[in-house]
C-alpha cells in the first residue's frame, strides 16, 4: 500500500508540472525521424525488509526464535531500446520497446536463539548465519513515456510499462546446513510485472539525449496469486531499483525539410 501511495504522489507532482508548460512536438523538431534507438548501462540494487519474532520448532521440547534481515548489493546490466514518437498526446509522447540483461544480488542475515529446551533453560544457544544470493534475468519491456516540464535543453520523462522477466541463472552461498536451502530457492522462472519509470533528459547535442532514470516494479501480474513485485528469498522480500544511464539517439530525416505546412494551397 505504501508503494502505491508513493506512486500516486509522484504521478500527481508530474501532472502538476506538466500542466504549467506549453507542450511541443517531440523530438523537438520535425527534421528528425519518428523512430530512434537507445543504449543504457544499468546499475541495480534491491532493498530488503526485516522479519522479526519468527519461531521454529522441530521437536516438542525445543523452540527457536529468530530474525531475518535482507540487504541488497550493487550489480549491473545493459539495455537496448527502440523508440517510436507519437503526436496528439492522448496516451504518451513516445513508446519504448527494450530488451536488457539485469543482475540482482543480496545478503540474507539470520540471528536467533533457543528460547525453550528440554533442559528447561532458555537463551543457552544462539547463532548468526549469513547467506548470499544472485538472480539474473533477460527482461523484455514495453513502456509508454510522457514528457513534462519541457525546457530548451531538457525535460522530465515518466511512464508506465510492463516487464517480462525470464530468469536465466541464480546462485546461493549459504551457511545453513546442507539441504536447508533448496537447489531452486526462487520459485518462478517467468514473471510479468508492471513498472514505473521516472527520469530527466539532457540535450547533449542535436542528435543525442542523455536520460538518467529510476525504475521499480509496482505489482506482479503473473504468476497469479501474489501481487508482491519484489524478489523473494527465504522469508525476506527485496524490492528492486534499476538506475539507467540512457543515451537516446535521434536520426535526421532527409525527406522532411521542416518547411511550414500551408493551408488552402493554391492549385493549378
Amino acid at each position: 500500500m505504501s508503494r502505491l501511495l508513493l506512486f500516486g504522489f509522484l504521478l500527481s507532482q508530474v501532472t502538476l508540472l506538466e500542466a504549467q508548460v506549453n507542450r511541443k512536438t517531440f523530438p523537438l523538431s520535425r527534421e528528425f525521424k519518428k523512430t530512434g534507438f537507445s543504449i543504457a548501462p544499468l546499475a541495480t540494487v534491491s532493498f530488503g525488509n526485516k522479519k522479526d519474532d519468527l519461531s521454529f520448532s522441530n521437536t516438542p521440547d525445543v523452540e527457536y526464535n529468530y530474525t531475518e534481515t535482507g540487504r541488497g548489493t550493487w550489480n549491473a546490466g545493459l539495455e537496448l531500446g527502440y523508440l517510436k514518437f507519437v503526436e496528439g498526446y492522448k496516451v504518451g509522447d513516445y513508446f519504448e520497446a527494450a530488451i536488457s540483461y539485469r543482475r540482482f544480488s543480496g545478503v540474507h542475515y539470520l540471528e536467533g536463539k533457543v528460547v525453550r529446551s528440554h533442559s528447561g533453560t532458555s537463551g543457552s544457544f544462539s547463532t548468526e548465519l549469513e547467506n548470499s544470493w544472485e538472480y539474473q534475468t533477460i527482461t523484455a519491456a514495453l513502456r509508454v513515456i510522457d514528457i513534462a516540464w519541457q525546457k530548451p535543453k531538457g525535460f522530465i520523462t515518466w511512464g508506465l510499462g510492463v516487464n517480462y522477466d525470464y530468469r536465466i541463472a541464480d546462485e546461493v552461498d549459504s551457511d545453513f546446513p546442507e539441504g536447508y536451502v533448496t537447489d531452486q530457492p526462487f520459485e518462478n522462472k517467468h514473471a510479468l510485472r508492471a513498472h514505473f519509470q521516472l527520469g530527466y533528459a539532457f540535450k547533449m547535442s542535436k542528435h543525442l539525449l542523455f536520460i538518467p532514470t529510476l525504475e521499480t516494479p509496482l505489482v506482479s501480474i503473473l504468476p497469479t496469486g501474489n501481487i508482491e513485485p519484489s524478489i523473494q528469498f527465504l522469508n525476506v522480500n527485496y524490492q528492486p531499483l534499476i538506475i539507467s544511464l540512457k543515451f537516446m539517439i535521434l536520426r535526421k530525416d532527409p525527406v522532411n525539410c521542416n518547411a511550414p505546412r500551408l493551408k488552402n494551397m493554391p492549385t493549378i
